[in-house]
């Protein structure tokens, strides 16, 4: 059978692909570096400057996953009502999505300001963690009702195939962030030392500054979304139906997603603070190995979604989930070795014990082998099935499998079974093993290869 029975092969799809899915990469590098550079800078402060921030940033996080569950909704409509070239139910579309995405933001803003200690009680019952992480949420939580605009507005971007706007306002968000953290928790220039304050105020300047900056360009750069703040509560009955039934699947699945990963973590810090410390190593190292990856799912979706969106030539698209699986792969094989290879250098980075650095060369060897399996899980679940509409299953299959395998697995390896480290580690990340020969099988089904517009 010839090649190009299967995959596509003209050199004009992979600079596309390769187009789309490096600006998604690098906007995922640069959140998990900023990230990272906030917790450098806090943690020289102190230990429980560190913690409480830690704690204080979990609300952001479970918003984070709200808001990319809303905007994935949204965005397997504007995807492919993009291909059908139908301007008029984007428009609507958009304004249903941001509408609900701010909405939602000035909940959690609201919340976090207004109550920041009753927030942080939720997460520790520990009076100097409290004091400080409330310091900083009354700051931080303004930070909310800039990040649902700008977030799900470069989620929507992304269905129309524009991603190259999101990455460079992500980017001076970013340096702006840096910079400003640099000067207002140190103190510089002048500027007393604010400590914690001074990173909650960095951080809601650099939000505001880069949902000023998405304003200005979706007003009067953007041609496609054709978002327009007098027209935002202009609702369709019908395409409000559309966007619930296709986002509420995905905010359920990155919720439950986000819970079980905290489960797991909750497995492991009972366990004892060596394992505890090599799986951090090896999440931390996952997740930049993963960030490629994840972009070629990003890309994956508004590539199959705009071809399905324009009801035609539907016959090729298993050849584009085809060739768009073999890409995941391609990448995900060259993270996966880079790891492997270089796990020894990479690891004596780190100040441990040798017994903690030779748990984690364990763990990162089946890290590597789960690295390989969501190259074509992410890829098929973010890109192929949501972006056919095929929300419902994606979510009962990536739950499931990680509340009825990984999760009871890993607690009974960990606490009934008495295995070793490496066994529990293996049992935790069960659900990459249960899931990929079921995607596969969907994937082949073809079901997912439909037309949802209207």
């Amino acid at each position: 059978m010839k090649l190009s029975k299967k995959f596509i092969l003209e050199p004009h799809f992979f600079a596309v692909l390769a187009g789309l899915a490096l600006p998604i990469a690098l906007q995922d590098l640069i959140k998990f570096s900023l990230s990272l550079a906030d917790n450098m800078m806090v943690g020289s402060l102190s230990e429980t400057a560190l913690g409480a921030v830690t704690l204080a940033s979990q609300p952001f996080f479970i918003f984070s996953m709200l808001s990319f569950g809303i905007a994935s909704g949204g965005g397997v409509l504007v995807a492919q009502y993009y291909g059908k070239h139908d301007a008029e139910s984007i428009q609507k579309i958009v304004s249903i999505t941001i509408c609900i995405g701010v909405l939602f933001s000035f909940l959690f803003g609201l919340g976090t300001t207004l109550f920041p200690r009753l927030v942080m009680q939720l997460f520790t019952n520990v009076p100097e963690l409290i004091d400080i992480g409330a310091e900083y949420l009354r700051i931080q939580g303004f930070a909310y009702f800039f990040y649902g605009f700008s977030n799900t507005m470069i989620m929507l971007m992304r269905s129309t195939r524009e991603v190259k706007a999101g990455l460079i306002v992500n980017l001076s968000a970013f340096v702006l962030n840096i910079f400003l953290n640099w000067t207002l928790i140190f103190g510089h220039f002048g500027i007393p030392a604010l400590g914690v304050q001074g990173a909650a105020m960095g951080t809601v300047i650099a939000r505001a500054a880069e949902c000023f900056a998405l304003l200005v360009y979706v007003r009067f750069m953007e041609c496609h979304l054709h978002f327009r703040f007098k027209k935002m509560f202009h609702f369709d009955a019908v395409l409000f139906k559309d966007f619930l039934h296709y986002s509420i699947p995905v905010v359920i699945n990155e919720t439950g997603w986000s819970i079980g990963v905290a489960m797991q973590s909750v497995i492991l810090g009972h366990l004892n603070s060596t394992i505890v410390a090599a799986a951090s190593i090896v999440g931390t190292l996952q997740q930049m190995a993963l960030v490629f990856i994840f972009g070629v799912a990003g890309a994956s979706a508004p590539i199959i979604g705009n071809l399905l969106g324009s009801g035609k030539n539907l016959q090729d698209a298993k050849r584009y989930a085809n060739t768009l699986i073999l890409a995941g792969f391609f990448v995900g094989a060259f993270m996966a070795g880079s790891l492997f290879i270089f796990k020894d250098p990479i690891l004596t980075l780190y100040a441990i014990p040798h017994g903690t650095i030779e748990l984690a060369k364990t763990f990162i060897g089946i890290q590597c082998i789960m690295i390989l399996l969501q190259s074509y899980t992410s890829p098929a679940i973010v890109g192929i099935l949501r972006a056919g509409g095929d929300t419902t299953f994606t979510s009962i299959l990536d739950i499931g499998t990680l509340w009825i395998f990984s999760i009871p697995f890993g607690y009974l390896a960990g606490f009934e079974w008495g295995l070793s480290y490496a066994m529990i580690f293996l049992m935790l990340r069960l659900d990459e093993i249960v899931k990929f020969p079921i995607l596969v099988w969907r994937v082949e089904k073809k079901s997912w290869i439909r037309n949802v517009t209207r």
